[in-house]
């Protein structure tokens, strides 16, 4: 999956934060900054798989660019906030960006999400 931009955060007293611009309630907290990113990262795993399973598509990410003209982007730049580039957590089916377009794509055919299309093959191996 492609990487996406989040907003890295912290205020005095507060944890870390990180927001996602192009991914509406994708968030993430922790103690630490690497923590932060390590959340981050479960959390655009884990938004993404629900907006596939509710037959979304995901939002393109935006350039650094194109951000940086976002009100919201250039006032947390301004205030000495981070941009930085967010990848999900490996798919835990241990397939590459490719492969998991292509199974998404059989899926999509099926009417099925990427969970679905596994659950189905699954089911079906087993019942031989």
């Amino acid at each position: 999956m492609t990487a996406y931009f989040g907003i890295l955060e912290k205020e005095p007293g507060t944890l870390w934060g990180l927001w996602f611009p192009d991914l509406p309630g994708c968030i993430a907290a922790g103690e630490s900054a690497d923590d932060t990113l390590a959340q981050a990262a479960e959390a655009l795993g884990q938004w993404a798989t629900l907006a596939r399973e509710d037959g979304a598509a995901l939002p393109a990410p935006r350039s650094i660019e194109v951000l940086r003209s976002d009100p919201d982007v250039a006032g947390a730049l301004a205030a000495g906030h981070v941009a930085v580039a967010v990848r999900p957590p490996a798919d835990e089916l241990g397939l590459d960006d490719a492969q998991l377009q292509a199974v998404d794509r059989v899926a999509e055919r099926r009417g099925l999400t990427r969970s679905g299309l596994v659950r189905a093959l699954v089911l079906d191996e087993i019942a031989g």
